[in-house]
């Protein structure tokens, strides 16, 4: 009766070092499907929550403000143009508590004193960098990408790594073989 010989069957001419190949890469296949989407949906999670809370600290301590300018905004006071166009000018500002502030803030060169330019203002009263534009789906997104990608790299890495050992392996086995079939082959 004939047998269809099944691929994982011990095969007379597969060498031990390709049995731990096909599990290894068996093994790393299934870590990678699972390890890889938990990893990118932990990331993604982390982050995203990590970016709502900050969001969230920016609209509670951030506010936004107009400061009226006492001077004009000209260069002849020495400050020079910034890569924006803008200069800094004293002006006054009420705070989010009703105090009056004074200070430097960024307005466009050749604004008159006078008019107005928007600001923020923290807690205190301080003048404050405008919060950068965030989004957590896409800060999420990325993370989840990155993450994933980093557990596939790394389980391919070792992979690679592992291969390249048992590539040595059966290089020195073949060259020792050849040693003693060699001589019966050739001439020298």
């Amino acid at each position: 009766m004939w047998r269809k010989r099944m691929p994982w069957a011990r095969v007379p001419l597969r060498r031990g070092t390709d049995r731990v190949q096909a599990w290894l890469t068996l093994v790393l296949v299934m870590t990678m499907l699972f390890a890889a989407p938990w990893t990118a949906w932990w990331a993604a999670r982390t982050t995203y929550r990590d970016v709502e809370r900050a969001v969230a600290w920016e609209r509670q301590h951030r506010l936004p403000a107009t400061a009226t300018l006492v001077e004009d905004a000209s260069v002849q006071d020495g400050h020079g143009w910034s890569a924006t166009g803008t200069v800094p000018v004293r002006s006054r500002w009420t705070g989010p508590d009703g105090t009056i502030g004074s200070g430097e803030v960024s307005a466009p060169a050749g604004a008159r004193a006078g008019s107005t330019v928007p600001i923020w203002l923290d807690d205190h009263g301080q003048v404050v960098p405008q919060p950068a534009p965030r989004s957590a789906v896409a800060d999420a997104t990325l993370a989840a990408v990155l993450a994933g990608g980093a557990v596939v790299t790394g389980l391919g890495g070792v992979r690679r790594i592992v291969i390249w050992r048992l590539d040595r392996r059966r290089l020195r086995s073949w060259e020792a073989e050849w040693l003693v079939v060699g001589p019966q082959w050739t001439r020298r």
